[in-house]
């Protein structure tokens, strides 16, 4: 069986050993690589959106990854998943949205969603991204998007406590407003699963969907 080999794009040096870890469990022999562009997130926000500077960067980096002879290219900021989509196109292996999963679960759930974030770029690409499949599925999504950009600036502070506590405190708000899902729009969310073991409402992270999936792609591949 053929060791596959996965490069995830980043837009931060997020912690990347819970995925490697998660890889490494669920696909036989897997080599994970990462490109990482800290500064993309900045020019996202600079912007409005991602610009086609932006576009032709992680066009590149996608190339990249194809060159060093990875099988599958992961996205796994949702900032810029409708980037993508596009440099999809660039590339002849198959690129997968760590947050598509996520968004299929968001629909089977209802059509009321909760879509939490820390900040605001991250809220419409994910919205839409609900809302396509929600249409695909006959569906009319509603997306309520609540921004926490306090928690943001703490996290960016240095104050990773006051960050979770903030967002777990919205969560809570949240699980009281009847919607049929809440979805934490950040993979670094995950972090917060464990302390919300009260929210009944369920509460949807892109990690171990997303991941879930890239590991199953990746096992098919390798079975050829």
């Amino acid at each position: 069986m053929k060791k596959p080999h996965v490069c995830i794009l980043q837009t931060s040096f997020a912690r990347r050993d819970d995925t490697v870890a998660f890889l490494k469990e669920n696909v036989p022999g897997v080599r994970v690589e990462f490109i990482t562009d800290s500064t993309i997130l900045a020019d996202v926000r600079a912007n409005g959106g991602p610009t086609q500077e932006i576009i032709d960067r992680m066009t590149l980096y996608a190339r990249a990854a194809e060159i060093s002879g990875a099988d599958l290219i992961v996205n796994s900021c949702s900032t810029v998943g409708e980037v993508a989509d596009i440099y999809a196109q660039a590339v002849h292996i198959p690129v997968m949205k760590i947050d598509l999963p996520m968004a299929r679960q968001a629909v089977e759930l209802g059509e009321r969603i909760a879509l939490i974030a820390t900040l605001e770029t991250t809220l419409g690409p994910s919205a839409r991204l609900i809302e396509s499949v929600g249409r695909e599925q006959g569906k009319q999504m509603r997306c309520d998007s609540y921004l926490q950009n306090d928690a943001w600036d703490a996290l960016q502070a240095g104050r990773p406590e006051e960050h979770n506590r903030l967002l777990m405190e919205q969560i809570r708000k949240l699980d009281g407003m009847r919607y049929d899902a809440i979805v934490m729009a950040q993979v670094s969310m995950r972090a917060l699963l464990p302390e919300l073991g009260d929210v009944t409402t369920p509460l949807l992270c892109s990690f171990y969907s997303g991941y879930g999936a890239v590991a199953e792609k990746l096992n098919e591949m390798a079975a050829v």
